[in-house]
């Protein structure tokens, strides 16, 4: 989309996104904090369907075009690749827009490369239109995030944690109608089907979207400091340590989404059936830890995001060794591993865009949203290809393994975080 397009867009929303104070204006007494909070939780649904659902008809992907492990794991890469090379240019985009017309060009966009991926039964073509959809869904949690913290000074990590709930929403639904589509019509369908869903609800939403009150009138900044500003973000080292903590969460995360089926099939013995409901129960299991803990570090840990997200590295490589060791058993042994997945590698995503969102501030949220999601979408890109070369040489269980004692190196970081965020706050 043009940017006099998305600046034609963005009237009336445009200078609320980037005031200078606007996480202190007052919400409109005729539009609801809530209604905002329900909005961005169906626009991310709509968009994270196939991102977080893909996983449900990776064997499909996999029988169609005759994929080994190691491909498969490019093919999930490349939404992450596409998302890690613009995520942060998306973050400044939605400070300079407003997150209103970035909600809108992301649906659309993301919408469009999934029906283009449809069109052809080839790898490469595949690969590069998710890539282009990576390129899009990047914007998605800036621009929700930076709604968040406009219409919220109370209760923000639970707010957060709400309208991260879409993400798995999303791939809960995406884990029970992607491969059903698929075992019907081919996968292709399923991706075209998606397309289309992402467009219409993320048009809806954008429509429906208002800005709080008195932020209207507020100046709006240069573009060349919000780029300035972006880097001074970058470069600090609270972010830095964030977002190791989160690289190593999101390649846990990345990992089970992309491979649980698979290795349920292969090393339990279950159907697919079983397998993708697995996915699904993961899914819930993460929308309900996203409350848990954006609720546990408001009121328990008293606005800490980082000790949270350091009990989480220890809790999600205790479940990783467990699956590791999982060849079998009954249908509720297997539900209940995927459940403390869901819990655990996969709940942690609303602590980091609450806390970056707070390191970046009314002024450069979406900024420091994207440098965070830059960092975590590179080892997105990473993780899901290299796990399939541990198990195409060294089978699923050694590359659990793997993966569980990898988790804990995020531990360290989270607590380094936690020192400078606390210092921070002390200092104010």
């Amino acid at each position: 989309m043009h940017a006099s397009s998305l600046s034609l867009f963005a009237t009336g929303n445009q200078r609320a996104s980037r005031a200078r104070h606007a996480i202190l204006v007052k919400p409109m007494r005729t539009y609801s904090r809530y209604t905002v909070l329900a909005l961005t939780v169906i626009v991310q649904a709509a968009i994270s369907l196939v991102q977080q659902g893909f996983g449900s008809i990776v064997p499909f992907i996999a029988v169609a075009l005759a994929l080994d492990h190691a491909h498969v794991g490019l093919a999930v890469a490349a939404t992450s690749a596409g998302s890690a090379a613009f995520t942060a240019l998306s973050g400044v985009a939605v400070d300079y827009f407003g997150e209103r017309a970035i909600i809108l060009s992301t649906g659309l966009c993301s919408g469009l490369a999934l029906i283009a991926a449809a069109a052809f039964a080839n790898f490469e073509w595949l690969v590069l239109c998710l890539f282009l959809f990576g390129v899009a869904y990047g914007a998605s949690t800036p621009a929700g995030g930076r709604a968040i913290l406009l219409w919220f000074t109370h209760n923000r990590g639970f707010a957060m944690g709400i309208r991260q709930t879409g993400v798995p929403i999303g791939g809960l639904c995406g884990a029970l109608l992607l491969p059903l589509i698929a075992a019907h019509a081919g996968y292709r369908w399923s991706l075209a089907a998606g397309g289309l869903i992402c467009i219409g609800l993320s048009t809806a939403a954008a429509l429906a979207y208002r800005s709080p009150d008195g932020a209207d009138a507020a100046a709006s900044p240069h573009l060349r400091a919000l780029l300035r500003g972006m880097l001074r973000i970058a470069r600090s080292p609270r972010s830095i340590y964030v977002n190791l903590t989160c690289g190593v969460l999101v390649s846990a995360q990345y990992a089970v989404l992309s491979f649980l089926v698979l290795s349920l099939i292969a090393r339990a013995h279950t159907g697919i059936a079983l397998a993708a409901a697995a996915l699904a129960v993961a899914q819930a299991g993460a929308a309900g830890g996203r409350l848990l803990w954006g609720a546990l570090s408001d009121k328990l840990f008293d606005g800490d995001r980082m000790l949270p997200m350091a009990l989480i590295c220890v809790l999600s490589a205790v479940t990783l060794w467990w699956l590791a060791a999982l060849t079998g058993g009954s249908t509720a042994l297997i539900l209940s591993v995927a459940l403390l997945l869901g819990l655990t590698t996969a709940a942690w995503n609303g602590l980091f865009a609450a806390v970056q969102a707070e390191i970046g501030g009314a002024d450069l949220a979406g900024s420091s949203l994207g440098v965070g999601l830059t960092a975590i979408y590179g080892a997105g890109a990473i993780a899901p290809p290299l796990f399939g070369l541990l198990v195409d040489h060294a089978g699923f269980s050694f590359a659990w393994h793997v993966l569980a004692v990898v988790t804990l190196l995020g531990i360290a970081p989270a607590l380094a975080a936690r020192r400078l965020l606390r210092a921070q706050v002390s200092a104010a």
